[in-house]
């Protein structure tokens, strides 16, 4: 499933459409609107589940008989809803009037003010034979049957799902609910629900659908830096600001107040680092990834207190230092590997600006480190403003089609790489923000080509500029010398 976001009319942007759950990446000019589209992508991602109500589950909702798709193969004491071909453009049309009911809404939830928005709508593309399944049980006894049908679940499960990490152990919740999520070879999402009562339907197909519709993204503004060196005196001082004011006003602070200045992202961001806990299952699940962006990055190892500090301990010289004393490499891309490894188990990143600070070796290395990301499932979405950062995306994209269409791996081992730092072609998407005379910007998708790449029209003037400049530098030289 892609989905893509579209918007007009929205701040500096005259027209964009970008997709938002799979490896995309922004380039342009400063100020032509980047940050806020990335801003507006996490509100809406938190959302897409909670715009639907019973309106638009009847459009899911099926018949008695099951589809031909289903792995379960439930019939009786059960409701199923599917999102399938047969009806992504019904249940989309309804998102985009949900959307459109709710922009001013949600624009002022996610920036704190009123931003101008002329239209927000999603667009959901489903592959072939992909599809969506949600079943609600009327009772125990029927989700038992279903999976009473196999004498070996563990066999069934390892023949039908992709990974055994898509796997979800049945649990439950008050003893009113039971769940497990399964993915089948062709990508297909079985979730089962079992409730107890008709007037919880609403909220276990809204908790389910988050499985398929929303992600559990972390927005990284700009100048990390500055932002990891000072967030606990930020929480400090607004905590000493909102006393003050409920006492002195003898009446609670809204979220909004809370946050002040703030975009709710970017509070997002300062409330991540401030409550960061680190679970071990989820440093296993990155091990890899986090030991290749210790080794090749960082050239260490961050550390976090009980203080809700953090230390970087240098594998170079084997000293630890607070994070303030750590260089602002360090502090910029050292938040990357902390979500990996949250308690919040994130699997999805928004990165503006992902090279700040990053010398062009290390931008080299950190494109690997995102391709191994996002061969691992995580969503990304990323601006920059490098044009070594493009060009080596270019060159593995370029590379991993050639590796794709040939099965040549030996080339790799010329090329000092791994297999693990191809991507996969079809998940890349590319987009330019192109400046209008009327000062808005349209974002533009940047086709890629398997023999040429992206075309970065931003880069490549800029580049001609610098050249012509040389030549003609070189010719005064040269004049003033005769």
């Amino acid at each position: 499933m892609l989905i893509f976001l579209g918007v007009e009319n929205f701040a500096k942007i005259e027209r964009a459409k970008v997709c938002i759950n799979s490896y995309t990446i922004l380039v342009g000019p400063n100020s032509s609107g980047k940050t806020y589209l990335m801003q507006l992508v996490q509100g809406v991602n938190e959302r897409m589940a909670n715009l639907t109500d019973e309106e638009g589950l009847q459009i899911l909702k099926c018949g008695e008989n099951r589809g031909s798709n289903s792995v379960t193969g439930a019939n009786e004491g059960c409701t199923q809803y599917i999102l399938s071909q047969d009806n992504i453009l019904s249940f989309t049309e309804y998102l985009n009037v949900k959307l459109d009911e709710k922009k001013e809404q949600i624009v002022k939830e996610v920036f704190g003010r009123e931003v101008p928005v002329g239209k927000l709508y999603v667009d959901i593309e489903l592959e072939e034979n992909e599809s969506y399944e949600i079943i609600l049980f009327d009772n125990i006894n029927n989700i038992n049957n279903i999976i009473g049908k196999h004498d070996d679940l563990d066999l069934f499960i390892r023949e039908n799902i992709k990974n055994t990490e898509a796997y979800k152990d049945v649990f439950s919740i008050g003893g009113t609910l039971i769940k497990y999520s399964i993915t089948s070879k062709n990508g297909e999402v079985i979730s089962i629900s079992m409730f107890s009562k008709y007037s919880q339907k609403i909220s276990k197909v809204k908790l389910l659908l988050r499985d398929v519709l929303e992600y559990q993204s972390l927005y990284f503004p700009a100048s990390r830096t500055g932002i990891m060196l000072l967030f606990k005196e930020f929480f400090a001082n607004k905590a000493d600001q909102l006393f003050s004011y409920q006492v002195n006003r003898n009446k609670p602070v809204a979220m909004k107040d809370y946050y002040g200045e703030l975009t709710q992202p970017i509070y997002q961001y300062l409330r991540f680092l401030q409550t960061y806990s680190e679970w071990i299952v989820g440093v296993q699940d990155y091990e890899e990834e986090i030991e290749f962006f210790e080794e090749k990055l960082i050239e260490g190892h961050i550390t976090a207190n009980k203080q809700n500090g953090f230390s970087y301990d240098s594998k170079t010289d084997h000293v630890s230092v607070p994070m303030y004393m750590a260089s602002s490499m360090v502090n910029e891309i050292a938040p990357f590997v902390l979500a990996l490894s949250s308690a919040g188990m994130y699997n999805g990143f928004i990165i503006d600006e992902i090279e700040a600070s990053l010398h062009p070796q290390k931008q080299l290395e950190l494109v690997r480190f995102l391709n191994r990301l996002s061969n691992r499932g995580l969503k990304l979405i990323l601006s920059t403003h490098s044009d070594t950062f493009v060009s080596k995306v270019n060159n593995l994209y370029l590379l991993s089609n050639y590796v794709k269409q040939n099965k040549e791996k030996d080339v790799l081992e010329k090329m000092g790489l791994e297999k693990e730092d191809l991507m996969s072609p079809d998940k890349l998407f590319v987009y330019e923000f192109v400046s209008q005379p009327n000062g808005k910007s349209i974002v533009k998708e940047i086709p890629g080509d398997s023999k040429t790449g992206f075309q970065f029209d931003l880069f490549t003037e800029s580049a001609m500029h610098l050249y012509n400049e040389a030549l003609e530098i070189g010719e005064i030289l040269q004049n003033a010398q005769t």
